[in-house]
């Protein structure tokens, strides 16, 4: 049986060592583990209940819907009681509180809209507290978007997706009139000329 010389099997020794070392890393902390957030939205996952893509829909400037959705990490139901601006810019009409069943999620988008009304239009980002039945807080810096492509099917706060819709095409028809988009004035809400973005993109 051949001998290996004490260089040859300090240098094996020398090639195990790394080897060793990268395999013992292998199976922890995958990419495909982590939390995965692709969204323009605002994301809060602090406290038991998830703020989720969390963004005010802007129906006109100074007017809007608050959109995205709510995640219970709990065993026990909670709610969504109440919307403030700790600045005082932007205020919340009344709404009845958002039930998130245990482990559950809803959708803002698709329940009752909670209104918002101040000091915002498309492209800014406002401050915003979400005050839960638990007894957290969840404040978030949440993006303004107007109602282009993925968001036109979304209801407007205080009238149905069609009257939006029309109210949509009234405003990017005055603007081609007026040449807003040309001269300068306010095409902010006008979609006429972007290009439609990804899923999730706003």
């Amino acid at each position: 049986m051949p001998h290996l010389r004490p260089t040859a099997i300090a240098g094996l020794l020398l090639a195990l060592v790394p080897a060793a070392a990268t395999l013992s890393s292998c199976g922890f902390d995958y990419p495909t583990d982590r939390v995965n957030t692709i969204a323009g939205g605002e994301n809060n996952r602090e406290h038991s209940v998830d703020a989720l893509g969390i963004r005010v829909l802007a129906t006109a400037k100074g007017e809007g819907r608050l959109i995205g959705a709510l995640s219970n990490n709990n065993a026990e139901p909670a709610s969504l009681d109440a919307v403030s601006s700790p600045d005082g810019t932007v205020t919340a009409s009344d709404f009845k509180k958002v039930d998130v069943e245990a482990r559950g999620t809803v959708n803002l988008a698709t329940l009752a809209p909670i209104a918002l009304t101040g000091d915002f239009t498309a492209g800014d980002v406002v401050t915003l507290d979400l005050t839960f039945s638990t007894g957290e807080t969840a404040s978030l810096g949440v993006p303004v978007v107007k109602p282009c492509f993925q968001y036109t099917q979304v209801p407007a706060p205080h009238g149905d997706t069609a009257a939006a819709d029309e109210d949509t095409a009234h405003a990017e028809e005055s603007d081609a009139a007026e040449g807003h988009g040309e001269e300068g004035g306010d095409a902010t809400y006008n979609c006429a000329n972007e290009a439609p973005a990804p899923e999730g993109a706003h």
